[in-house]
């Protein structure tokens, strides 16, 4: 059985109140998922995704860390972490953490104490993730801070997480994620190590091999730069892959019967045929894109063809919390307005049918 992961944004999914105004928290903690877990087990889920649980700054979504040693009270404590663990395993499903080791919050005591642990420009100004100037970024090539965030990433581990997700993963040097490798499988050879791998490339350059591959077409940028990552980590989400989906339901296309989606993704498959234990983590939206049934412009049959047809290959197959429930934004959260994320996280709505089903159909071509 393939795996089928359900994506969990925490403070939007279970115990959270929608009738709290404003962008803050609304109330969904850990301890609400445990009593799901059945609800999602019956969606035919076979693991979770969780966004990051540690203690941030004013920050629901969970990116802004300001301590990993602690977890972030709203969410519940290291008690509720280890009870919502087992109780995973309990139903045979595995659990993954999210984890940002590129950057934290200003108001972090690591920020405060240790400065020279973090990435200055040419004329020592600190650099920022995305340039928002409260979240500084990790030099991860500094030898305390690298054993800092990886003794954070062991941490995670022998609280029995079964997979790390590696929030913007092109931000830390390839060094340091061989590093952190390294250190993990010695001491977890199971935990598998997945990248977020997307965005700008920044100043960053791809290897020579794979620069000429993209420049010639033979790859596409998402799927060189995911590439890059074989060998270093055990797999990453697959961001081209869902741009192919994304793009075909935009040009009105449907996905069953559609030979040349099917072969458009089998080539991109084909890219990576040639990287051992290397895998790719399907999905067709989260927490940072549009929810797919928008880019179908609200028909359900469109999206019940794509998620049976990214459900039919060899691959992982990762579901964002509510897509079962036909939630969905109503305007692009590309358009420019502040905080247009948010429409793609709204709570859980439990009392909506499920509009998708189990059975996965094969004949796509």
């Amino acid at each position: 059985m393939m795996q089928f992961i359900y994506h969990i944004l925490i403070d939007r999914f279970a115990g959270c109140n929608p009738a709290i105004k404003g962008r803050g928290y609304k109330g969904g903690n850990l301890e609400a998922i445990v009593d799901r877990l059945d609800y999602i087990r019956q969606l035919g889920a076979t693991g979770i995704l969780l966004t990051p649980f540690m203690k941030g700054w004013r920050a629901y979504h969970g990116y802004h860390i300001t301590d990993y040693a602690k977890v972030n009270p709203h969410f519940g404590s290291w008690k509720m972490v280890d009870k919502l663990v087992d109780e995973v395993h309990k139903r045979g499903m595995t659990i993954i953490a999210d984890f940002v080791a590129n950057h934290c919050h200003k108001r972090s005591h690591v920020w405060q104490q240790h400065p020279e642990w973090f990435k200055t420009d040419p004329k020592g100004n600190p650099t920022y993730f995305n340039n928002i100037d409260y979240l500084p970024e990790f030099d991860l090539d500094h030898p305390e801070a690298r054993r800092f965030m990886t003794d954070n990433g062991l941490l995670l581990c022998h609280h029995g997480f079964d997979a790390l997700r590696l929030d913007y993963a092109k931000g830390p040097s390839i060094a340091f994620w061989q590093y952190f490798r390294k250190n993990i499988k010695r001491e977890f050879p199971q935990v598998e190590l997945i990248g977020e791998v997307w965005g700008k490339p920044l100043d960053k350059e791809l290897p020579t091999k794979l620069d000429r591959a993209f420049r010639r077409g033979v790859l596409t940028e998402k799927e060189a730069w995911q590439k890059r990552y074989a060998g270093i980590l055990d797999g990453v989400m697959d961001f081209a892959y869902q741009e192919l989906l994304v793009q075909a339901v935009r040009s009105g296309e449907r996905i069953l019967g559609n030979k040349k989606l099917y072969e458009q993704v089998e080539k991109h498959f084909s890219h990576f045929s040639k990287c051992p234990a290397f895998c790719l983590y399907l999905f067709l939206e989260n927490h940072d894109t549009n929810r797919f049934l928008f880019e179908c412009k609200g028909d359900v049959s469109l999206l019940r063809e794509a998620v049976n047809f990214s459900r039919q290959w060899q691959y992982p197959y990762i579901q964002y919390y509510g897509m079962e429930k036909g939630m969905y934004n109503k305007k692009d959260i590309r358009c420019g307005e502040p905080y247009a994320d948010e429409w793609v996280r709204q709570c859980m709505n439990f009392d909506l049918p499920n509009i998708l089903t189990n059975d996965t159909v094969h004949n796509f071509v």
